[in-house]
């Protein structure tokens, strides 16, 4: 009884074996004049779902040709403008290029005896690579529609074909197209919150290829900066700078980094780099000289600005500059003679105060006549003519610095 009843177990199996694979058959056939896509896919997602046959190459690349002929179909109905599905089409040609990816996958299995001998190899390369980039297409019509978080799904799965062993040598990941497809992944995944990551990710496999490389690393220090990755953020501005010492944002960026973090000495080294690289940028020694006279170092701060001016005569930063210094120089010293008992020396430190507001004055009011809205500058100005002693002249000043205020 138990060889009776082994024996119908291993008929039992056997013939659900060859059932399924009479199934790809069937589906094979039903693509087929006159062609039945129901019955196909009937068929054939039967075999998937099958032990004997869930393995099997040709199960994979007739279900290829199975979903790829239902893609084919809606996408006959938009060329003859009739009623058709985008969804279908999407989810139809995605399902395509996976089933074909795994017969590719299956094809390089070895058989029973050790033997490597795929049958459609030729067939599902030719496949992936044609159908795949139609992938392009139905990405570009979610954009159009709107629909972002499609268009990077299906960009992406483009982007996957070329990383299936099966398409190991075809080189489209060559192709200018693969890094101009990334591109706009790039920029349709930055419109969707979630998908932040993903647009990241691809900016820095953009800006590593070389792809548009100088636009990465100032799109990149942006978002790193924007989630608080600070290494990220700075490692990719000094890189930036060695690649592109000319770029006037990752140079301000780096700069301004510095700045923020009380890192002068830093700061100054970037702006000599940057001033090297482009000598006639007068912004450059201008904030040089800004840096300079916040550390005290009021006679480089001097040197800086006058550079700045020589290169610019019409920069009123500098301008500026040149009057701060003075009017600080000016307060520290009559700071400083606050504390003197001796009369006579009071006195003279109060002369000698008084010469630096003198010295302010014509290069903040040179200032204000290239800028006349910079409020910084007309602040320092009235604080000058307040300390000469100049009531018409403060009262003036004054009266501009109040209607400014009120309009801002």
């Amino acid at each position: 009884m138990k060889r009776i009843a082994l024996s119908l177990m291993l008929l039992s199996l056997a013939a659900s074996g060859f059932s399924q694979k009479s199934n790809v058959r069937k589906a094979e056939n039903a693509l087929s004049e006159p062609i039945d896509l129901t019955v196909a896919k009937t068929n054939i997602e039967a075999a998937m779902q099958n032990a004997e046959t869930s393995k099997w190459e040709k199960t994979y690349y007739v279900a290829g040709n199975v979903y790829y002929k239902y893609y084919e179909t809606e996408e006959m109905k938009r060329m003859k403008q009739e009623s058709f599905s985008q969804e279908i089409k999407d989810e139809m040609l995605v399902k395509a290029i996976d089933a074909y990816a795994k017969a590719g996958e299956y094809g390089m299995q070895p058989d029973e005896k050790g033997k490597v001998k795929p049958k459609y190899q030729k067939e599902v390369k030719r496949n992936l690579e044609q159908y795949g980039k139609y992938l392009i297409n139905e990405g570009l019509a979610s954009y159009n529609a709107k629909n972002y978080k499609q268009a990077v799904a299906l960009w992406s799965k483009y982007l996957e074909v070329p990383t299936y062993p099966v398409m190991a040598g075809v080189g489209m990941e060559k192709d200018t197209l693969y890094n101009e497809i990334k591109y706009y992944v790039v920029d349709a995944a930055s419109r969707v919150p979630e998908l932040k990551s993903v647009a990241i990710k691809s900016m820095e496999e953009l800006r590593d290829a070389g792809y548009k490389e100088e636009n990465m690393y100032e799109w990149l220090a942006e978002e790193y900066k924007k989630a608080n990755q600070m290494d990220k953020y700075v490692a990719n501005l000094q890189n930036g700078m060695k690649k592109f010492p000319k770029n006037q944002f990752l140079m301000g960026s780096l700069i301004n980094y510095y700045i923020e973090s009380k890192k002068e000495n830093e700061a100054i080294a970037y702006l000599d780099e940057a001033v090297k690289n482009d000598p006639k940028n007068a912004q450059y020694l201008a904030v040089k000289g800004n840096l300079l006279m916040n550390m005290k170092k009021y006679d480089e701060a001097v040197v800086a600005y006058n550079q700045a001016t020589s290169v610019d005569p019409k920069n009123a930063t500098a301008y500026s500059g040149l009057g701060i210094v003075y009017v600080t120089k000016g307060e520290d010293i009559n700071d400083k003679a606050s504390s003197i008992k001796d009369n006579k020396k009071y006195n003279a430190e109060r002369a000698r105060a008084k010469a630096e507001f003198e010295k302010a004055l014509p290069y903040l009011e040179k200032a204000r006549t290239l800028d006349p809205k910079d409020l910084s500058n007309l602040r320092v100005l009235r604080a000058a003519y307040l300390r000469l002693d100049k009531g018409a002249e403060y009262k003036k000043i004054d009266a501009e610095v109040k209607a400014l205020e009120e309009n801002k």
